[in-house]
């Protein structure tokens, strides 16, 4: 029966998430799930606590739904950046040549794909003929490196 509870919070973020992708919102998409996932999130657990308490039943349901979440941001990420998925995105506008669609992705190419997708997200910028890495930049590096550090990564 609990299961049902954060299954269905899950539903309602993704289905609220699809509402939000609409909206004319000046923010990224893991922002516009984090706008809904959250305010769910936080009533899930008050829900759950004021009916069974703090048990381990009510910790599943609630550890249930940040995974599902955790796992839906994941997923709809990694297919951001996906070299196949934009290639389908490419090819949803119109047929092309591929020595058209394999140009787009020479070593250039891909470069200035993932540049620019930095700028659009704010993490660097250009200034002049140089590109400069902005603060929302610097602090993703040092989660980066944090999480690095901790998992024992260093490059």
């Amino acid at each position: 029966m609990w299961i049902l509870l954060p299954l269905g919070c899950f539903g309602l973020a993704i289905f609220l998430h699809g509402m939000a992708m609409r909206l004319p919102l000046r923010i990224d998409v893991v922002r516009q799930f984090l706008l809904v996932g959250i305010p769910l999130g936080v009533v899930l657990v008050v829900f759950v606590i004021a009916a069974l308490g703090v048990t381990t039943v009510a910790l599943a349901a609630i550890l249930l739904y940040a995974f599902l979440c955790e796992l839906y941001m994941f997923c709809f990420t990694l297919v951001l950046s996906s070299v196949s998925v934009t290639m389908l995105i490419i090819l949803r506008r119109g047929a092309l040549a591929v020595s058209a669609l394999t140009s787009t992705y020479d070593s250039r190419g891909m470069v200035k794909l993932r540049l620019d997708r930095l700028i659009k997200h704010g993490f660097i910028e250009r200034k002049g003929e140089r590109l400069v890495v902005t603060s929302r930049g610097m602090r993703l590096h040092r989660a980066f490196g944090a999480l690095q550090l901790f998992f024992g990564h260093r490059l």
